[in-house]
């Protein structure tokens, strides 16, 4: 949403309606109510996140389908636009980090139960990770994805052929997981088997910032860069509506965000992840966060070191960018809702009506019913 609202506000005018849904509009009886809502709406374009079942429930609830973009895996449909990110791109930036730390000997280990998935995987990372050892690169070893995404789920007895293709792979190697829990199982079946992590294996995941903490050494990431993704996304969609239609109905975009953690040899006095911190600031902020439970939920140093690289990096207090963060939603809720200001101040993260009143009025130098009505008026624009 980032990446679409800041296309939208270098593109103006744009309206974004957010539509949330639960799996539930696989079943459009169970979404009827959603489903009514957007209906009413009537969108010019829409920009979706849905798999093949949630999607053929929208569309059979659509009473006009307008021009579509999917953002992730979709059966191709006629018209529809199906817009991602590049995993090759992805297999290439783990393996060039692997090959900075001096690392050759390259691996996969895919978990995945769909064998097209395996093998499409299999494929992709002897095409962009070019290993040395081709044969021995990649193992399949299907595996439940509740299982992998319970960080306390023990590993113990390691399934067979995983514990012996791991203590085949000449060492030092790097080996990378793109299942989702993958990364933290892995960490865990190498220590089980008494290899170390990362000094026999250094180990990256794709798994999300709270999963990376939540391991011990911490994990390595690489993933798609969402925000460019839901920015190319809207400007794909922003040209069908005006009646461009992409050269491609399949498009990769080549963007992702290496995240250097414990698991590929970065010191534990070093690791400050900003990065981390600055994704759950924006997931976060308006949710009563402080700046000790960002502490507590992004970071292994003390509160001084976080500070000071904190600062380093971005020239603000943690404390600064979460507030920054707080005015930011409650600007987009005064000129584009019309929630009450208490409401206002209650998504927006603040304590009170008055705290939010008094700090609004503070950094925006007018109240905030002023500034709801100067927006309406056209003299401000949010996206």
């Amino acid at each position: 949403m980032r990446g679409a609202l800041s296309y939208a506000d270098l593109n103006p005018p744009m309206v974004i309606r957010d539509f949330r849904v639960t799996p539930d509009i696989a079943k459009p009886r169970k979404a009827a109510a959603e489903l009514a809502a957007l209906n009413r709406w009537k969108p010019d374009g829409l920009l979706t996140i849905l798999d093949d079942k949630e999607f053929s429930g929208l569309m059979s609830g659509l009473v006009d389908a307008p021009p579509i973009v999917n953002i992730g895996p979709l059966t191709p449909r006629p018209g529809v636009v199906m817009l991602g990110g590049c995993f090759h791109r992805m297999v290439e930036t783990a393996a060039q980090h692997f090959r900075q730390q001096g690392i050759r000997s390259l691996g996969m280990l895919i978990m995945d139960r769909d064998t097209g998935t395996q093998k499409s995987f299999v494929k992709a990372f002897g095409e962009a990770a070019r290993p040395l050892n081709p044969g021995l690169a990649t193992h399949v070893e299907p595996l439940d994805t509740a299982f992998l995404a319970d960080v306390d789920a023990p590993v113990e007895p390691v399934p067979e052929g995983i514990a012996r293709w791991l203590r085949e792979l000449p060492k030092p190697a790097g080996v990378m997981s793109v299942s989702y829990g993958g990364g933290n199982y892995l960490v865990r079946v190498c220590l089980a088997l008494g290899l170390r992590v990362p000094e026999d294996v250094a180990v990256i995941s794709a798994d999300d910032v709270d999963l990376c903490l939540s391991s011990s050494p911490t994990l390595t990431s690489v993933e798609f860069a969402n925000e460019v993704i839901g920015s190319e996304a809207l400007k794909a969609l922003d040209g069908m509506i005006r009646g461009r239609m992409p050269e491609k109905q399949a498009m990769a975009v080549e963007a992702v965000d290496l995240h250097v953690r414990q698991s590929t040899g970065l010191k534990l006095a070093e690791v400050c992840d900003i990065s981390g911190a600055l994704n759950y600031i924006n997931r976060h902020a308006c949710y009563g966060l402080t700046v000790e439970r960002l502490l507590d939920e992004t970071q292994r140093v003390s509160k001084m070191t976080f500070h000071k690289y904190f600062v380093a990096a971005t020239g603000q207090t943690p404390g600064e960018v979460i507030r920054q963060r707080q005015f930011a939603e409650a600007r987009r809720l005064l000129a584009q809702t019309k929630l009450s200001i208490t409401l206002v101040a209650e998504q927006s993260g603040f304590g009170s009506s008055s705290d939010f009143a008094r700090a609004f009025r503070s950094a925006e130098s007018m109240t905030p019913r002023a500034y709801r009505d100067h927006a309406r008026r056209g003299g401000i624009t949010e996206c």
